[in-house]
C-alpha cells in the first residue's frame, strides 16, 4: 500500500513537494486556503481540500490515516501583517496542533514543518547553529519560534516531528540573482553588511523527503552554503554581467526586522544530508 502524505499549504514549495512525492508513489493530499485554487490543486494530488487552519469547525479529518504531513503554511502578504502573521503562525498553527493531537489513527506519523532562519535576527554576523539562541525580540520571530514549540511538542511514541529552519527561498520563477542584478547603480534601503542565508527550492524538496525517510525530531538549518552580505552577494552578481554595484545603506532603519547571521547547516550534514545546489553563485567562475 502506497504511503499516505499529506502538504498543508501547497503554494510554491508545498506544490513542489507534493509533485515529488506523488511522482515517487505517494498518497497525496493537499490543501489550500483559496477555493479558486482547487481546480489547480485537483491536478496536483489525490484529495484536494479547503482548509484554512484556525477557522472555526475547520475539519482535521484529513490527517487521521497519514503517515507523513508537511506544514507549510505561510501569509498571504509577502509584507509583515501582524494580524496574517497571528493567524496564521499563532491560532493557525495552535489549532492544526490540536487536530494532529486528536487524531482517531495511532499509526506511527512524520511531521515536518518549515519555518525561517530568520529567527536568529541580528547575530552580528557571528556564526549560528540550531543550539545558539534566536532573537526574540522581533514580534516576527517570537510567533515563530512559538509555532515551532508547538510543532514539537507532537514528539510522542507515535508522533515525531521536526523543524527545518529555512534560508530565502530561490529557484524556478524565484530567480533571485537577477531580482539582485536589476537593482544595479540603484540605491537599496536595506544594510548591506548583513549576512543572509539562502536555499534552492529543489533542496526544500529534497529536504522535506529526508526528513520524513529518517524520521527526523528537532530543529535543523536547511540553508545551502552561502554566506556573504547583501553586499558581497551583489557585487559577485554584477561584476559577472559587467553591471553597476548595487548600493546599499550601511545602517539599519528604525524598526526593521535585522537578520545578519552565517547559518550552519553542518547539523543536516552531520545525519547525511547535503544540499545539491551549494549557492544561487555555483554557475559563476572560481576566483
Amino acid at each position: 500500500m502506497a504511503s499516505r502524505f499529506g502538504v498543508v499549504g501547497c503554494g510554491y514549495v508545498g506544490s513542489a513537494v507534493a509533485t515529488h512525492l506523488r511522482s515517487a508513489g505517494f498518497e497525496l493530499t493537499g490543501t489550500v486556503t483559496n477555493p479558486a485554487r482547487l481546480g489547480e490543486l485537483c491536478d496536483l494530488v489525490d484529495h484536494p481540500r479547503i482548509y484554512k487552519a484556525g477557522d472555526q469547525g475547520s475539519d482535521h479529518a484529513f490527517i487521521d490515516d497519514l503517515d507523513g504531513l508537511l506544514i507549510a503554511m505561510a501569509p498571504t502578504s509577502s509584507s509583515f501583517e501582524e494580524d496574517q502573521y497571528q493567524s496564521v503562525f499563532g491560532a493557525g498553527i495552535s489549532d492544526l496542533v490540536n487536530g494532529v493531537q486528536s487524531r482517531r489513527s495511532r499509526k506511527p506519523l512524520h511531521v515536518t514543518y518549515l519555518s525561517s532562519a530568520g529567527v536568529y535576527g541580528d547575530q552580528a554576523g557571528a556564526l549560528c547553529h540550531e543550539q545558539t539562541p534566536p532573537d526574540e525580540t522581533s514580534s516576527t520571530n517570537a510567533l515563530l519560534l512559538e509555532a515551532e514549540r508547538r510543532i514539537l511538542s507532537l514528539n510522542t511514541d507515535d508522533i515525531q516531528a521536526c523543524v527545518l529552519r529555512l534560508g530565502g527561498i530561490y529557484g524556478p520563477g524565484k530567480d533571485i540573482a537577477s531580482f539582485i542584478r536589476s537593482a544595479s547603480g540603484n540605491l537599496v534601503p536595506k544594510n548591506g553588511s548583513h549576512i543572509n542565508a539562502w536555499i534552492h527550492r529543489d533542496d526544500i524538496v529534497r529536504g522535506v523527503d529526508f526528513a520524513f525517510n529518517k524520521r527526523l525530531q528537532g530543529i535543523f538549518n536547511l540553508v545551502d552554503e552561502l554566506q556573504l552580505s547583501r553586499r558581497e552577494l551583489s557585487n559577485a552578481l554584477c561584476d559577472e554581467e559587467g553591471l553597476a554595484p548595487v548600493i546599499w545603506e550601511n545602517h539599519d532603519r528604525p524598526g526593521a526586522r535585522v537578520f545578519n547571521a552565517r547559518v550552519s547547516n553542518s547539523r543536516l550534514k552531520e545525519v547525511g544530508f547535503t544540499p545539491r545546489v551549494s549557492s544561487m553563485l555555483e554557475s559563476l567562475p572560481v576566483a
